[in-house]
């Protein structure tokens, strides 16, 4: 699983730009990983949270996206809940 963290909005558009070209470079897997680096907005980790019987209990896991604005917003134990 990746690193959760909060990150700043220019840490977040540096990413961005990093992962625009890792596509024009055709490096899309790399690229997909960069990008679940970002924080994961809450209102999105909440949705899938309720719709994990489709996505699999592993989803946040299998894919290692950056949780830190849901944890920060809805507590360390969230997804336990």
């Amino acid at each position: 699983m990746s690193v959760s963290r909060l990150m700043t909005m220019e840490e977040q558009i540096e990413i961005f730009h990093q992962v625009l070209e890792l596509e024009k470079q055709g490096k899309e897997e790399e690229a997909k990983r960069l990008n679940r680096t970002l924080p994961l907005p809450p209102y999105m980790a909440m949705f899938a949270k309720d719709h994990m019987e489709y996505l699999g209990d592993d989803f946040f896991e299998k894919y290692g996206f950056n949780l830190a604005e849901a944890e920060a917003e809805f507590g360390p134990d969230w997804l336990t809940r």
